[in-house]
């Protein structure tokens, strides 16, 4: 059986180290670009660092974005400009977390002007290295997490269903306005070997990001089902050392507490095979 694995966005309780993060990022996006975020935020999930930066678009971009076409070249700007000078900012997470960087990303919600960097890790990151000596806190989550779970075991079942593989786990975490999936396992045999290529690594990459802009409709649908809030943008990375896959899905809103970690309705399956029950926590599927 395939374990799904569901988190809610559980940042640490002493963030010194999120905090010095963030700010490394905002001079890093001041640095290459000349515009100041509105905001930025730093997470850590599993083996990911999850760098939200708000209002990082400008008038001409955002008048771009407006049509499709120029929503897809800005993206992809964003995205060759970022792996072209982010090495900087690679080498100061790894300072910050003691963990080698594998894979980063860009990723830009064009109708808000945030900006999502994912930086895949070789290895998770001790509590002692993201966390440092300070008095401040935020809250716990909320305990309930059924849309958690069910997106994650609707993620598992679109996953099986478009490759043929399910992946060894997935698990679902919403920050602010995205949500970041993460399957373990996600590369086959196959692409596991063409990746040990830098060139074979890149065009796994691509083929996998491509892959998902053509099939990801289904679960978007699911996840607006499920979040009660539109889908602007969503993309997929893979961390080729590691076979992890990532998905980013940045939202047009914040969603409600009370959406996200209470039942409403039941989403449609994937899998017209699949049970309608709601998961137990950590459960298998």
């Amino acid at each position: 059986m395939v374990e799904t694995q569901t988190e809610i966005a559980n940042p640490p309780t002493k963030i010194g180290a999120a905090k010095q993060l963030a700010e490394v990022a905002r001079q890093f996006e001041m640095q290459r670009t000349g515009r100041t975020p509105e905001s930025v935020t730093a997470v850590l999930v599993g083996d990911s660092v999850v760098i939200t930066l708000r209002g990082m678009l400008s008038p001409a971009e955002k008048l771009l974005a407006k049509s499709p076409v120029g929503a897809a070249q800005l993206r992809e700007l964003h995205r060759q400009l970022f792996h072209t000078s982010c090495s900087s900012l690679l080498q100061e997470i790894e300072v910050l977390t003691g963990v080698a960087v594998l894979e980063a990303t860009s990723e830009v919600a064009s109708d808000t002007g945030t900006v999502v960097l994912v930086c895949l890790l070789a290895a998770g990151v001790a509590d002692c290295s993201w966390s440092d000596a300070t008095n401040e806190e935020i809250a716990d989550p909320p305990s309930d997490i059924w849309a958690a779970k069910q997106l994650a075991d609707l993620t598992r079942q679109f996953e099986t269903h478009r490759t043929g593989r399910a992946p060894e786990s997935v698990t679902a975490v919403l920050i602010d306005n995205s949500l970041v999936i993460t399957l373990r396992g996600g590369l086959s045999s196959a692409e596991k070997e063409m990746a040990k290529t830098p060139i074979g690594a890149a065009q796994v990459r691509e083929n996998h990001r491509q892959l998902f802009l053509a099939s990801g409709g289904s679960l978007q649908q699911q996840i607006e089902v499920l979040t009660g809030v539109a889908v602007l943008e969503a993309t997929s990375e893979v961390a080729t050392h590691t076979g992890t896959v990532v998905y980013v899905v940045l939202l047009a809103a914040g969603v409600a507490a009370s959406t996200w970690t209470e039942s409403k309705s039941e989403p449609t399956s994937l899998d017209s095979s699949n049970s309608k029950e709601k998961p137990d926590v950590g459960g298998e599927s």
